[in-house]
């Protein structure tokens, strides 16, 4: 949803060159989309009820804004998978979005961030209701913000700063590496509200400093994102996916349902799995019980099971407070599980690890 030729506002002017550009646009395969500036940023918002489709722009060259019709809008449901000169994050900061990820579908909740190497084809849906911002940025303009990162730890004596998005880029130009077609997945460890308390500030203060162009902009600009790659690599905030798109399918697929149960703190049904991921449920149980052992259902259990033993063993909260947190209703239900799993009451477990 990112064609240049949709926006009808330009606040800096007639002469300029657009900063996002598509290459063999009619083209199903080779479409491409290049950045002429170091880095972009697209908020998109979508309100199907009220026929209400908007998208701004922002990037060191222009802001530019624009609504879209129902005609258009259907021209960009009808468009292909397309591929970046660039790294794109997408961060879904309310409702959900479809993305279809070469021969994958996938559906990204408020809070779920998704950053595209340069050899991934995808497209997103843009229907339903949603709010989404992506950020794109040149290779360049990254490893400037490498060595910003890299300096601020040497100063703090700190080892080499190990982070995901970077080594994407590095990667990006690693011989052996630089066609594999990979992707990373941030599935939240925290309700959405409490990382967007933490996101929304960078994301307004990077737009803001873009728009305002004042003397040290630049400067404020790059480090703001790198505030935002540092918690983006946060382990408290998210779990993160390294995803090789050309993978076994069912491995694939497994690390999916993976992270989404570990989220959900094992409390994902097989429907639901079937509805965020767009497979039979069968066929999703039948995945689990190759790499598991265990039907979806016990695989929840199992999840939500260490957590509760987690919590018993390392913090102070009572037994039925962690009884309440993990969603049981049943104290006894939950104390069979527990025996059954670990041996023990958890009582008694407690008791042990004092």
């Amino acid at each position: 949803m990112k064609s240049a030729d949709i926006f009808n506002q330009n606040t800096s002017g007639s002469n300029f060159t657009e900063p996002l550009v598509i290459n063999h646009l009619n083209d199903n395969i080779l479409q491409l989309y290049e950045l002429n500036t170091p880095f972009m940023i697209l908020l998109e918002t979508c309100h199907e009820k009220e026929n209400l489709y908007s998208i701004y722009q922002f990037s060191q060259q222009s802001y530019q804004s624009s609504q879209i019709d129902e005609a258009a809008l259907q021209s960009f449901l009808e468009r292909p998978q397309h591929q970046h000169s660039f790294i794109e994050i997408m961060y879904v900061l309310s409702g959900s979005v479809t993305n279809h990820v070469e021969n994958q579908t996938f559906t990204y909740e408020a809070g779920q961030c998704c950053i595209m190497n340069k050899n991934i084809r995808h497209k997103e849906d843009f229907t339903g209701e949603f709010q989404i911002v992506f950020l794109m940025l040149r290779d360049d303009f990254i490893m400037e913000l490498l060595k910003e990162y890299q300096e601020h730890e040497r100063k703090r004596n700190l080892p080499k700063p190990s982070n995901p998005i970077f080594q994407l880029v590095e990667d990006g130009q690693n011989e052996p590496l630089k066609f594999d077609k990979i992707y990373l997945d941030y599935f939240p460890m925290v309700p959405s509200d409490d990382i967007l308390d933490h996101l929304t500030p960078i994301f307004n203060s990077i737009i803001l400093e873009t728009i305002s162009q004042e003397p040290g902009s630049a400067f404020f600009i790059k480090g703001f994102f790198c505030r935002l790659f540092h918690l983006l690599n946060n382990p408290n905030l998210f779990s993160i996916s390294r995803i090789h798109s050309e993978s076994d399918n069912q491995e694939f697929l497994f690390s999916k349902i993976s992270h989404i149960m570990k989220v959900s703190h094992g409390r994902c049904t097989r429907e639901d799995l079937s509805a965020r991921l767009h497979y039979n449920s069968e066929y999703l149980n039948r995945i689990v019980k190759k790499y598991t052992g265990k039907t979806i259902l016990e695989y929840g259990q199992s999840i939500y099971l260490e957590e509760a033993r987690r919590m018993i063993s390392d913090t102070d909260k009572s037994i039925s407070a962690i009884i309440a947190e993990m969603g049981f209703s049943n104290r006894s239900h939950f104390y069979r599980l527990f025996e059954k799993a670990y041996g023990e009451t958890p009582l008694d477990y407690r008791k042990r690890c004092l």
